[in-house]
């Protein structure tokens, strides 16, 4: 392990943790995203996880110009383990995690550093933008949902029993905390290749006595990093479902667990759903919606289904689907009611096409009326 760190003697207001496997094409954009940022009383902690391209090499370059940088290096093991490495270290009042191949708006850290500093608060999320290289930045809301905060800042689990962790997503990366809260919790990231972030961030939300946001976007996501583990979903099939059933063991012991029991089933079932989606291939669907349908279900607490508890009501339908059909019954039933859809679209814009042609011809007609009256 090497690391090296030159103080400069200002007191350090964030720590920003960046794991880092084999991501030479994107982590000189990202220090430089860092760099940039309109807050300066930072310290960034990459934590090199075993990468065997040139990761390293460009990190080193980039502690030559900036004191600020530290550089840990470890084994091969995974983004979760590295993130845990990078908190040892921290040493600033907040902390972000935040991955090698994104980039920040320039006023992210200011902005919700601020924003805990005024609401004394555990957790600040932020909104966040999807894009791709060289493209367009997307607005992409499910990653605050503000409809569902109540008109009170900051807010915890007793504001917001059945979406404390709905509200926005598991990701880590849009969301800042403080250390001493975390350190005080013993929150620490799971240990598995993908997914190792959705204990972490349910455990923090259910503990923290002050969540705030900023609602502004102020995290872009990249969405086209093939290497991302994201992308390689079927390479670890089980990881989401491990998350969940990690994170539901954990929150079984608190007594509280009650009051957001009815969240958590819906953000475990969205969860699966979700990871059901991402696979890559047929062979990975299959093999994890069979252990879905035998007992992965069961384990999670999803047996029951009522559609008045859950965020989508086609939750439901689909739960009850899964326990009927097979895997390719399953995909032919949801690949029938997408071409429904699509022809449902089409009618309706149909529809609105040929009202949109009437009104032309209306106001056409009110024109040539309002032209000769005004000859006359």
């Amino acid at each position: 392990m090497r690391k090296k760190n030159t103080k400069n003697g200002k007191v350090t207001k964030v720590s920003v943790i960046v794991p880092v496997y084999n991501a030479g094409e994107y982590i000189g954009q990202m220090l430089d995203s860092v760099l940039g940022q309109s807050m300066q009383e930072i310290e960034i902690i990459c934590v090199n996880d075993g990468s065997t391209d040139n990761s390293g090499e460009i990190i080193r370059s980039f502690m030559d110009r900036d004191s600020r940088i530290m550089l840990l290096e470890q084994p091969n093991i995974n983004a979760g383990a590295a993130r845990n490495q990078g908190l040892l270290h921290a040493r600033g009042k907040y902390v972000v995690f935040w991955d090698a191949d994104d980039q920040f708006h320039r006023r992210a850290l200011e902005l919700m550093c601020r924003k805990m500093q005024r609401t004394q608060a555990d957790i600040c999320v932020c909104g966040v933008c999807e894009f791709v290289q060289g493209g367009k930045m997307y607005e992409a809301d499910g990653y605050l949902k503000t409809e569902f905060i109540p008109d009170k800042d900051p807010f915890n689990k007793f504001d917001l029993r059945d979406t404390i962790f709905n509200f926005g997503s598991n990701m880590v990366w849009n969301k800042m905390f403080r250390r001493k809260f975390l350190v005080s919790h013993q929150l620490r990231f799971q240990e598995i290749r993908q997914a190792n972030d959705t204990a972490f961030v349910m455990k923090a939300m259910f503990a923290a006595d002050r969540i705030t946001y900023v609602d502004r976007y102020l995290a872009f996501y990249r969405v086209d990093n093939a290497d991302s583990l994201t992308m390689k979903s079927s390479e670890t099939v089980f990881c989401p479902y491990e998350s969940y059933l990690y994170t539901l063991q954990e929150l079984e012991k608190e007594p509280e667990f009650a009051l957001v029991k009815k969240g958590f089933r819906n953000k475990a079932a969205m969860g699966m759903f979700r990871a059901l989606n991402i696979q890559s291939s047929f062979n990975s669907y299959e093999v994890l919606y069979d252990f879905l349908q035998r007992e992965g279900f069961e384990r999670l607490g999803l047996t029951e289904c009522r559609k008045e508890d859950m965020e989508e009501e086609w939750v439901c339908t689909d739960l009850e689907r899964i326990r009927m059909m097979s895997a390719e019954e399953f995909l032919l039933c949801k690949a029938n009611e997408r071409r429904m859809d699509r022809d449902q679209l089409k009618y309706t814009l149909r529809r609105v096409r040929r009202r949109l042609s009437v009104l032309l011809k209306v106001n056409q007609k009110l024109k040539r009326i309002k032209g000769l009256a005004g000859r006359k």
